[in-house]
């Protein structure tokens, strides 16, 4: 009597599995539609004005990891001494120039900034074969790390390194990009995301337009779903040849002071997202949800605000500020100061 007691547990669960099993195939179509359509939506929100109206700066092109010819601004801090370098990564359908909104205060505050086009955006180089979507593949992180190695072989280049901030999926470059790279400092992400979860959340968001039991759907834990997103996600990838990243993997490994900051009011990617994001993290980091902001749209619910915490967030953790405060630091006064926070850029010889 008792053997039946598991069997008859079991057997609603058995029943629920291969129902749930049945739906996802016979709506795989439907789903992979969904994914593909979403994936290649949006665009960057046009530049208010361009960099080279914030003061001195220098155009540059440069090689990405592999190969791919980006291009680029160096624009020079407003006040001495240099407190750090920022290398700013635009959102996806999004030129350089869109730092422009982000970074005034950051000069007026002594950090020189850096900004690109991704391949195949603005001034960049295309790369045949390759049609960018909104998820984050190894090809931009590739034109990060570029990036990154073109100002450390500037002269005067900073040898402590540099501090990253990216936009949607700009920001999960920068998060996988500081994980693989020693020699940053800190990084600022807005809106970044997990593109196998946001697949997912877009699935479950648009099941009811073809699915009947969709209510029923949504009443399974998120991990069901995120299996089924996962393969609905790598699936269209693999068609479409776009060898995204696991974030959810990268993010793990990264050990610089975070900031991630997040629209309350994004439809795009979910709040609930960077929540689940942020705990992954195994570093300091804190979280800012914006109210009244949606997908990368925080900055303008309230701009002051926004250009405020950024900049004190760099300040409190940029290597320079923290050697000196008064004058420039030496090079192994700050690779000292660079090991104690988790990280070791090599010297680099100045001319």
């Amino acid at each position: 009597m008792l053997f039946w007691i598991p069997a008859a547990l079991l057997l609603p669960v058995l029943i629920a599995g291969l129902s749930l099993l049945w739906i996802w195939v016979f709506h795989l179509s439907s789903a992979i539609t969904t994914c593909e359509t979403i994936t290649s939506l949006g665009t960057g929100a046009t530049p208010q004005f361009s960099l080279n109206e914030l003061g001195a700066c220098e155009e540059c092109e440069f090689p990405a990891l592999d190969g791919v010819m980006l291009r680029g601004t160096y624009v020079h801090r407003r006040t001495s001494p240099r407190k750090g370098v920022v290398v700013f990564c635009h959102e996806f359908g999004g030129d350089r120039h869109a730092a422009a909104s982000y970074v005034e205060q950051l000069l007026d505050q002594g950090f020189d900034i850096f900004a690109f086009d991704f391949r195949n955006h603005g001034t960049s180089d295309r790369m045949e074969g390759y049609t960018p979507r909104s998820w984050a593949t190894r090809y931009e992180v590739d034109d990060v790390l570029g990036a990154i190695n073109h100002v450390r072989t500037l002269d005067g280049a900073d040898v402590a390194g540099v501090a990253l901030m990216g936009l949607s999926r700009g920001g999960s470059a920068a998060f996988s990009a500081a994980s693989r790279q020693n020699g940053i400092w800190a990084i600022i992400t807005d809106g970044a995301f997990e593109s196998r979860w946001v697949t997912t959340s877009h699935i479950r968001r648009f099941m009811p337009q073809f699915v009947r039991l969709a209510p029923l759907l949504a009443a399974a834990p998120w991990f069901v779903h995120a299996v089924y997103g996962t393969f609905v996600h790598d699936l269209v990838a693999r068609k479409v040849k776009h060898p995204c990243i696991k974030l959810k993997n990268d993010i793990r490994h990264v050990r610089q002071p975070v900031l991630m900051i997040h629209g309350e009011r994004d439809r795009t990617i979910p709040v609930e997202l960077a929540h689940r994001l942020r705990r992954k993290l195994r570093t300091r980091s804190r979280l800012w949800i914006v109210s009244k902001g949606g997908h990368n749209r925080s900055i303008r619910s309230d701009p002051a605000e926004y250009q405020s915490r950024v900049c004190n967030f760099l300040r409190r953790h940029a290597p320079r500020s923290a050697a000196a405060d008064s004058h420039e630091a030496s090079p192994e006064a700050l690779v000292a100061l660079s090991a104690t926070r988790g990280f070791a850029p090599q010297l680099q010889e100045t001319r």
